[in-house]
């Protein structure tokens, strides 16, 4: 069978496997910070309630990007995955072929850089139904 993503060189391939490889070592890393961060703030005493609410605010702003890192992690467990199938480098809207040079900046793209554009600019357009791009729901952005 022949290869959709020929654009890309095995030493392309490599590197970008690599690149991946390299990201979700750093997200496990910062997984295992967070979590040995979040058990001994467990473990301190007690405080005053300005300094508990202070620290409530920091964890929830810290979960937050938690949870976006851990969708980012998905998306790159994804990617390795795909790097040796034949579909790895080409678009999921149009079929064409993604450049390397943005597939280094960004291993997990699954677009080419004009439909991508073209998917903001729709999504930027519908300002009643925006959806959420990492977790698929409608966002509320109407302030009636």
């Amino acid at each position: 069978m022949a290869r959709l993503n020929k654009h890309l060189t095995k030493q392309h391939l490599a590197a970008l496997k690599e690149k991946l490889h390299t990201e979700a070592e750093r997200i496990r890393g910062n997984f295992t910070v967070k979590k040995a961060e979040y058990e001994s703030a467990s473990l301190t005493g007690a405080k005053d309630e300005v300094d508990a609410a202070n620290d409530n605010i920091l964890l929830a702003a810290d979960m937050r990007f938690s949870n976006r890192e851990a969708l980012y992690y998905k998306k790159v467990l994804k990617a390795i995955a795909a790097v040796d199938t034949e579909q790895y480098g080409m678009c999921d809207d149009c079929g064409g072929e993604i450049s390397f040079t943005r597939l280094l900046a960004r291993p997990t793209s699954e677009m080419c850089i004009i439909c991508k554009e073209e998917s903001e600019k729709e999504e930027n357009q519908n300002y009643f139904e925006r959806r959420s791009k990492s977790l698929g729901r409608e966002m509320n952005v109407a302030s009636t």
